[in-house]
């Protein structure tokens, strides 16, 4: 049961991470969204299998859409600058959770 509490947010963030940069208006800001992206994705996709599989698909996906509308809610609300520092933000509690998560022990 703990294994969700970190797993789900986890792939929240992820979402978020990828939807609030995907609506980046800034040119030159995008290309420091490429990092936070490439990690969420991979990792992220990763964290959805294994979260599919033990915890089932509907909790996954809900996990994964509740990141969507933080995203594009802060996107237009926020200054580029300001979106970024929330991309980068959402990011490191991710890499946090995750590094958690990774530290469960598997189910077999």
């Amino acid at each position: 049961m703990a294994e969700a509490f970190v797993y789900l947010p986890t792939l929240a963030l992820f979402s978020f991470v990828a939807v609030a940069s995907a609506l980046m208006r800034h040119e030159m800001l995008i290309l420091a969204c490429i990092p936070p992206v490439f990690v969420a994705l991979i990792v992220g996709f990763v964290m959805a299998i294994y979260a599919g599989s033990t915890f089932g698909l509907l909790p996954t996906g809900a996990a994964l859409a509740v990141g969507i509308p933080p995203g594009w809610w802060l996107a237009r609300r926020l200054q580029p600058r300001d979106l970024l520092i929330a991309i980068y933000l959402g990011w490191a509690v991710a890499l946090v959770l995750a590094l958690i998560a990774f530290g469960f022990p598997d189910h077999e």
